[in-house]
């Protein structure tokens, strides 16, 4: 994204942003962007990310991107908010404390409740409780979303396998697991509770002893560089965004995509290529939106039945059916059946058109 001065407002809000707020506080040292890309189905909510970004400029390009995500991963999940994110400039490990937390709460609370936020990259559940003394628009205080995120991807994976085998059985299921973090290690331990056999990958060799300790026989380790190319039926992607792109994506030897990482393909010609490939690829921002179920029913509704919770969760597998009929039923320009990412965005924005729609009838 290229920010000119003579197209600001083109630049910034050409993608149907709403609004983009920065915040500084020297005295904390807080420097802030909140990003709110749509507002049509309710409230924005995403996540606050704390990021030593190399500069201010591309700190702005990742919450714009990740706000506009949040706006399709809301809609396809089926629930009455909107997108958006926010992000904090700095070393976690060097700026947090509770002077910027609080500071960064009152900041969110001048928002008057348009943004609502929680975890992510760079923040804790301690960080946003110290938020919350100072603003109620705030979630995830009092669960962990990990592992229901982890649950979504689960039902997703079983969704792909009906798909794709015309069983959900994971028993002797190869999956590729690309991050063992609490997301990724919280998917290994319901995969091998089925039966499925693991190759697993992380930079930090603790949490693969920790998987293998849990998995016995049923996990192998693998260098980073090689999960790739492993011979699998499933490659799930758990940790950085990007992991598709020109480089990668020849070395697949997979049937299926399903992970809990967010941004997985680097464009939407990488899911174009995943379909002309025959592999099936569940759309990050369907599949992994377990998390975003959890915080948004907490924030809604306080006490939550961890049991109904699972039930609505595993709407996931629904929702993923629902888009490969799309896909399938549908053409791209070329001719050939539209690739799941496109037809998961066309699912989201959908539901957006459609209750736009619905609110043009005025009611006092």
């Amino acid at each position: 994204m290229q920010l000119q001065q003579s197209s600001l407002f083109e630049s910034m809000f050409g993608e149907g942003f709403e609004e983009i707020v920065f915040f500084s506080d020297p005295k904390t040292g807080l420097k802030s962007i909140v990003a709110i890309h749509d507002t049509t189905l309710g409230p924005a909510l995403g996540g606050t990310r704390i990021w030593n970004y190399r500069s201010e400029f591309e700190a702005l390009k990742d919450v714009m991107r990740l706000a506009k995500a949040m706006t399709l991963k809301a809609a396809g999940a089926g629930l009455n908010l909107g997108g958006g994110k926010a992000v904090i400039i700095g070393n976690p490990e060097e700026i947090k404390n509770e002077y910027l937390l609080r500071s960064y709460g009152r900041f969110i609370e001048t928002l008057g409740g348009r943004f609502i936020t929680g975890e992510d990259v760079g923040t804790t559940l301690e960080d946003i409780r110290a938020m919350a003394v100072e603003t109620k628009y705030v979630t995830g205080v009092m669960y962990d979303p990990s592992p229901f995120t982890a649950y979504g991807v689960y039902a997703g994976m079983k969704a792909c396998l009906r798909h794709v085998y015309g069983d959900d059985s994971l028993e002797g299921i190869h999956v590729a697991v690309q991050g063992l973090g609490k997301v990724g290690l919280e998917l290994a331990k319901l995969l091998i509770e089925d039966g499925a056999r693991l190759m697993v990958t992380d930079i930090d060799g603790r949490r693969v002893r920790e998987c293998i300790e849990i998995g016995g026989k049923c996990v192998e380790y693998v260098e980073p560089s090689r999960i790739y190319s492993v011979e699998c039926d499933i490659f799930s992607p758990c940790a950085l965004g990007g992991v598709i792109n020109d480089s990668t994506v020849k070395k697949l030897n997979c049937r299926i995509i399903a992970g809990a990482a967010n941004n997985q393909l680097e464009s939407e010609k990488h899911g174009e290529m995943l379909s002309r490939m025959e592999i099936l690829y569940a759309p990050d921002f369907i599949i992994n939106a377990g998390g975003l179920i959890t915080v948004a029913n907490e924030y809604m509704h306080g006490e939550i039945n961890p049991d109904i919770l699972k039930r609505e969760i595993e709407r996931v597998g629904e929702r993923l059916e629902k888009i490969f009929r799309m896909s399938e039923s549908m053409l791209d320009r070329s001719g050939m059946p539209m690739s799941t990412s496109k037809a998961a965005e066309m699912f989201a924005l959908q539901r957006i058109e459609r209750i736009a729609g619905m609110k043009r009838i005025y009611i006092p």
